[in-house]
Parts: C-alpha cells; structure tokens; sequence
C-alpha cells in the first residue's frame, strides 16, 4: 500500500533574511561573564548563594518569530556507519551537505543541533556557504556539574554563543543542555549550574533561549527549584515520548480492551492522546508558576524497529509491542498535524498547541546502538515508509498481543 502526506513534505521557498531538592541557587565561579550574566553586579571573587525564591523570572521575553517557527523542523546528527562522537570521526562536509540538501528537498526548513561542537560548526557553515533556506536551533551540550566539567561545559556554551553571533541569519534560537534535569538523566546538571548557564548564555545572544528536557521537570510543582531554570528561558521545548513510557505503563499502550484487528490503530491514537496530556501538564505548572512562555516540542519520536530496551523497565519486550515502519508513520502524521495543522501550514500559538516541533530524528545513527532506528531516512540515507510509504501495508502494524492471542498464533505457525 502506497500512502502520501504531500503537505508535510511541500517544498516553500523562502527568502533569506538579514530530580532531588536544592534550597540555592549559586552564581558559578570560574565562568567570568556569567558573574554578571547570572547575578547581577556582584563581587568577581566572593561569591555567595542566592536564594532561587529571589531570582527573578525574566521580563523580557523574546518571541518565536512565525516566519520561522512556521517551518517544518527536525533534529538532526549526522553520524554514519563508522562515524561517532565517541571515536571523533565525523561526517565530512560532502555528507553533511547531502545531508542538508535531503533536508531542504523533503520541504523541512528547521534543524536541531545537539552540540556547539565540530559537527554542529560544519553544519552551520555549510548553509551558510551554500545558501541553503534552513535555520538552526543551535545546542550546547552541557553535563555534569560545573564543578566537575567546567572546561567541556564552557567550551558547548561559548560555542554555541559563538555561532549564534556570527551567523545571527542562520542561527534562530540556542538551547541550554538536553534532558540534565530530568530525574533519570546519565549527564545530570544541577538546577543551580543550569541557571547560571542559561543567564550566561543569554546575555551574549539575541536568539531566543531554551532548555531542551523531558516533560516531567517542565511540569515540577510550586516550589520546585527547577522552576528557577525556567524563569529564565523564553520558551519551553519539552521532549515527549510515549514509545519509551510505555516501558513503565505510564499510558495504555496494550489497549486490551479493543479487538485485535483495531488495537494497534487504537494504541497509537491513545500515544497521541498521551504526548498532548504532558503539554497541558507543562502547560499548567508553567501557568501556575506565572512563566507565559510559549511551548514547542523539542523532541519527539518512534522507532521504526523495536530495538530499545531498558533493563529497569517494568514491561520488558515493550519494544516488540509498538516498534514498527507503519506505526512510526502513523505517529509521525499525528503529530505534525497537531503541531502544524491539518494543512501544514498552521503551527500552534504554544499555549494551545505546540508552537513548533523538532521531531526526532532525520537519520539513524548506527553508534546509538539499541536507541537506533529513530530515522525517517536510514543510516544509507534511504526513505523509510514513513516518508515513501512503501514496502508494508497498514494492517502490519503492531500491537500488544494477549496471552489467548499468542498462544492462536503459536498454534497456527505449526
């Protein structure tokens, strides 16, 4: 079966314009500008805590300028078969640019960069060498306190500043760390570094500013401290995925209650339905909290291929139950319209709705291992169903299979 999403791949040509409990919150000594960035006029050399009760959630809000937002948008990494961050090989410029042109061609206009680093630079470069019609939310990639990893963190941050600077036309926006506040997070920042991190930055561009992060610490309640990162941020782009929380049943992924020839349709109405229930929980604490700051999603995605797993999750084979080419597609086309509109050309206001999404990712990246196979193009850079629609038919969906069923089907293959 051949299936078609023409407005989500419309090419538009647009002109080029010029987790635990912390009372403090600390300027952070060692990062210069950030002593007056992140605190005011105070003493280069004596620095002493604020209470984050008395940080001021910032005025100045900067908007999402629609003629960017508008646009369709995806992260992006461009590592290959054999290339990875982890070794330093990285994609030459002749693969990126391919990359990029892919891209453009497939009408996305708006590119998430994890990292201020060699990758994120080349790619920076090459459209603006090559006049290409595509915007870039710049990342820097922060983990760890800064105590402990305060040469890498400033080396992401002042990147990043860099590239916002010197390709103010390309570079649209800058986000602060991905998911280090979130409970689970393996490169956990503390409240108070990200703070200071985010005031640092900001100070120096004048890109709109974000923290990129789970849902969960976008929604912490009154009181939180994580909600002082958020007083200084002029959007929120909060990551969402159902795929990886159906691990935990924190939605009905098994929709045992639906016939089988339906279930699998109906589990990914029900992951829509569960992506929009974590805007409105942000969407509430951030109201709570008195921060009118638009929402995006900053990341979001379905694996193609049921690879993940986690040794901790409370349903083990879950990936079995959800991954797959039709179900990725089904979520893709489900979340776009939420975020972009029927038509494709109505983006949200981001209280509402989504004011933008990244949806995760453009490429699989082999080096990622188990949490591969997140592409809408795989690693050889071949379209998936998602994006042809061929080489499967909707009724190959998956779905979680009840015990009877198996036990019908182990039957039937003898």
């Amino acid at each position: 079966m051949t299936v078609s999403y023409p407005f989500f791949f419309r090419r538009s040509v647009r002109s080029r314009s010029t987790g635990g409990t912390r009372g403090y919150l600390y300027c952070i000594g060692g990062l210069g500008a950030l002593l007056l960035a992140g605190c005011g006029s105070v003493d280069p050399v004596a620095l002493e805590p604020i209470d984050g009760a008395n940080l001021s959630p910032i005025s100045d809000i900067r908007p999402l300028e629609a003629d960017i937002w508008s646009r369709k948008a995806i992260s992006y990494s461009g590592f290959r078969s054999g290339q990875s961050p982890e070794t330093g090989i990285y994609p030459n410029r002749d693969e990126i640019l391919e990359d990029l042109r892919l891209l453009e061609e497939k009408g996305f206009g708006f590119i998430r960069l994890f990292s201020s680093g060699t990758h994120g630079r080349r790619v920076v470069e090459l459209i603006n060498e090559h006049q290409l019609d595509l915007k870039v939310q710049m990342g820097a990639y922060v983990s760890h306190s800064h105590a402990e990893n305060e040469v890498n963190n400033r080396r992401e941050l002042d990147g990043a500043v860099t590239l916002a600077n010197d390709f103010p036309d390309i570079v649209a926006a800058v986000s602060v760390g991905n998911e280090v506040l979130v409970s689970w997070s393996f490169v956990a920042v503390p409240p108070e570094d990200m703070a200071a991190y985010v005031r640092y930055v900001r100070q120096q561009v004048a890109q709109p500013v974000t923290v990129n992060d789970n849902w969960e610490p976008y929604a912490a309640p009154m009181g939180d401290p994580i909600q002082a990162v958020w007083g200084q941020i002029d959007f929120a782009a909060i990551h969402t995925y159902a795929y990886w929380d159906s691990a935990f049943n924190l939605w009905d992924f098994e929709q045992e209650q639906e016939p089988a020839e339906g279930r699998a349709r109906a589990m990914m109405d029900e992951a829509y339905a569960y992506a929009r229930r974590n805007f409105d929980a942000v969407r509430t604490a951030l109201d709570g909290a008195d921060l009118s700051i638009p929402i995006i999603v900053g990341e979001t995605g379905w694996q193609s291929s049921p690879s993940a797993f986690l040794n901790d999750a409370f349903v083990h084979d879950f990936a079995r139950s959800v991954g797959h080419p039709v179900n990725q597609a089904w979520y893709f086309v489900d979340m776009m319209t939420w975020a972009y509109g029927t038509d494709g050309d109505e983006p949200g206001d981001g209280f509402s709705r989504p004011a933008g999404m990244f949806y995760f990712a453009a490429f699989d990246e082999p080096w990622k291992q188990a949490d591969d196979n997140w592409g809408l193009w795989d690693a050889g850079r071949r379209p998936k169903y998602v994006l042809s629609g061929e080489g499967f038919r909707e009724a190959e969906a998956v779905y979680y299979r009840l015990s009877g069923e198996l036990a019908e089907e182990s039957e039937a293959e003898k």
